[in-house]
């Protein structure tokens, strides 16, 4: 996605912005967060990289079979004046938002989510495991 921009000719930034212009589209296309998704022998965890995010910035909820992990984006121009005149911007308000099949061995009522120091962290409790029975075949 392109940005319109207002540039003076032969102003102080052009070059800079042309250099530093081919590297948007790159970095633009991503919509979401990095996480990382590990298994114990009673949870699953994912950790997901969310600087500058607090509790309030995110909703973690279960949709069917689905965990759903959403992070509201905020621009900070209640901190910019009428006179600011803006040369760049990449920070946007928006959402970001990843989704993960739970396991059938997931206690749905036993899920857990923090935030410390920027990384997200949720436990997904397993069930118990049900031991192999044996059905008797009757026979008629």
């Amino acid at each position: 996605m392109k940005y319109l921009a207002t540039r003076a000719p032969f102003g102080l930034f052009g070059g800079m912005d042309s250099f530093f212009n081919q590297f948007h589209d790159a970095c633009s296309t991503k919509i979401g967060f990095d996480v990382d998704v590990a298994e114990t022998k009673n949870s699953y965890v994912i950790k997901g990289n969310l600087p500058g995010f607090t509790a309030d910035d995110l909703d973690v909820k279960v949709e069917e079979n689905l965990l759903v992990i959403e992070a509201r984006v905020l621009e900070d121009t209640k901190e910019q004046g009428d006179d600011t005149t803006w040369h760049y911007r990449e920070r946007r308000e928006g959402n970001m938002k990843r989704s993960f099949v739970l396991p059938e061995k997931v206690d749905k009522d036993q899920i857990e989510a923090s935030i410390k120091n920027g990384i997200l962290s949720v436990t997904l409790n397993k069930t118990a495991e049900s031991s192999p029975r044996s059905i008797t075949i009757r026979s008629e």
